[in-house]
């Protein structure tokens, strides 16, 4: 290895200030690995080069001198100009390769080697999934395959290669491990369309969600509450069972819902009269025991105009004299156009997790759908996965991709898609259910999600405030906004759990 440095005084356990030789100038890089050795001790340092900076203590930032008015003095004295670093320790590099933690500062005078190739240094990690190497070594650096379930957050601006980063990984993930990956691709343009992904795209405009997830994205849009919730709820129930076909109900509506509740397919006894909807709704779910409605759903003509019409039929039950319940009808007619989109859904939450468990991979274009019903499109297939985990009580090994997470995972505006990337960050990690939220910006991200990621890539950002976020949750070891601002297209800090070397390290990822 090649000489570049030496020891100079004032140094720690993890950060030692350098001199670098006169002549290495050229050679030595901001996030190039070095080797400190440590004759007096015996020991050898490996670390990483931060905060270059070229200093002439005949041109100080405070004082003038006559060499700044007399060019042929400065061209005289170039040979003062000296550069000084410090090298971050990531470790003290053992006989077997491996490193443990730095307990004791290398000694002043200490000689500093550059790392330029793999070959130069015995450095043993641990084996895992490569997503790339360091910048300058040309090391690789794997991500531990345990930390996927501990949550991964990938962060950078536009055009830094997010989505490259996210496809090396599901790759090494769907080769390298038994684990099944679930793609949510916001823009339908970043994973739709990779090669080894054909055939297993589906289109989020063809996707049923559940009756849950329909009713609450149908109550929001009319603004729906209390009474008018209970009848939308109701309303959509009575909808699948008839199959869409209200040909039963005779002009006394009140009388003939009343008793088609009572009598579908004489499973049990459901009384929806005036003042009781909440004995209506306590011996609903008992009848839906007996019937399959995510299927039933599949066999449903959606007409808008019935729909409607049951529906205020219902809320006139549910709402007496409301002054609401004509408002709800009202906006109820207005999502004609998503109501009989309903039609050529047939694909629903329990086919995707099939189909995820057939072909280990599944990505979900959620373009082709509104930005609203998107969230509830993610909603409801994470909430399948847990409905499985609740009742077999059995890790699903799965890793979920989030695209463009912030749209999904924040503060407020993300409901109700936020309520359960919440509960798969706090809880995903006893059961196999891994995270991978994809955003330009984590600030965005919810507390609880936030602090739940335990590996992070990130890039160049939008703002410093987005660097102090993460500042927030993690160590840096001294990586700075300009660092990150010098970054080229597939380089990304890699740092946090799943990162053997511990502390942030420049990786430049794997084309794909």
């Amino acid at each position: 290895m090649k000489p570049i440095g030496v020891v100079v005084s004032g140094s720690s356990p993890v950060n030692v200030p350098i001199h670098v030789y006169k002549g290495c100038e050229n050679q030595v890089m901001e996030e190039a690995f070095v080797i400190i050795k440590d004759d007096e001790k015996n020991m050898e340092y490996f670390g990483v080069i931060r905060s270059l900076r070229m200093n002439d203590p005949l041109l100080n930032q405070s004082q003038r001198s006559s060499i700044i008015d007399n060019p042929e003095l400065a061209k005289q004295g170039r040979e003062v100009v000296f550069e000084t670093s410090y090298v971050r320790v990531l470790g003290v590099l053992q006989p077997n390769g491996q490193l443990i933690p730095p307990r004791q500062p290398p000694a002043p005078r200490s000689e500093v080697y550059l790392v330029e190739s793999p070959g130069d240094v015995k450095l043993a990690l641990e084996t895992g999934l490569e997503l790339g190497e360091h910048k300058f070594s040309r090391i690789k650096i794997p991500l531990k395959p345990e930390a996927l379930k501990y949550h991964v957050g990938v962060v950078g601006a536009t055009g830094t290669g997010k989505s490259k980063l996210v496809v090396a990984l599901v790759n090494e993930v769907l080769e390298k491990t038994d684990w099944k990956v679930l793609v949510f691709d916001h823009s339908g343009q970043d994973y739709v369309n990779v090669p080894g992904f054909e055939g297993k795209v589906l289109d989020a405009s063809e996707i049923t969600l559940d009756l849950e997830s329909i009713a609450e994205y149908l109550k929001k849009e009319i603004s729906a509450k209390e009474a008018g919730e209970d009848a939308l709820y109701v309303s959509l129930i009575l909808y699948i069972l008839s199959k869409g076909d209200l040909r039963k109900f005779s002009e006394s509506q009140d009388r003939s819902i009343t008793e088609f509740a009572k009598g579908v397919e004489g499973k049990v006894e459901v009384s929806i009269s005036e003042n009781k909807v909440g004995e209506a709704l306590e011996k609903m779910p008992v009848l839906l025991e007996t019937v399959d409605l995510e299927e039933e759903m599949k066999k449903v003509k959606w007409e808008t105009s019935s729909l409607v019409k049951l529906f205020e039929t219902v809320i006139n039950i549910v709402a007496g004299k409301s002054t609401s319940k004509r408002k709800y009808v009202t906006f109820m007619s207005l999502q004609k156009k998503y109501i009989e989109s309903l039609n050529k859904r047939r694909i629903s939450s329990r086919d995707i997790l099939e189909r995820l468990e057939k072909d280990r991979l599944v990505v979900l274009d959620l373009s082709t759908v509104r930005q609203e019903e998107r969230k509830y499109v993610v909603y409801s297939v994470l909430r399948r996965i847990w409905d499985r985990i609740d009742e077999a009580k059995k890790p699903v090994n799965t890793l979920v991709v989030v695209d463009e997470a912030h749209n999904y995972a924040c503060y407020q505006g993300c409901y109700p898609s936020s309520s359960i990337i919440e509960r798969t960050a706090r809880e995903g990690r006893k059961w196999g259910l891994g995270l991978v939220l994809a955003s330009q910006r984590m600030i965005d991200f919810s507390t609880d999600v936030r602090n739940n990621i335990n590996t992070f890539f990130f890039s160049k950002l939008q703002t410093p405030g987005d660097l102090d976020n993460l500042k927030g949750v993690l160590d840096l070891g001294g990586v700075e906004y300009d660092d990150l601002a010098i970054l080229a297209t597939r380089e990304f800090y890699f740092a946090g759990l799943g990162n053997p070397l511990k502390y942030p390290v420049l990786i430049e990822v794997k084309q794909v």
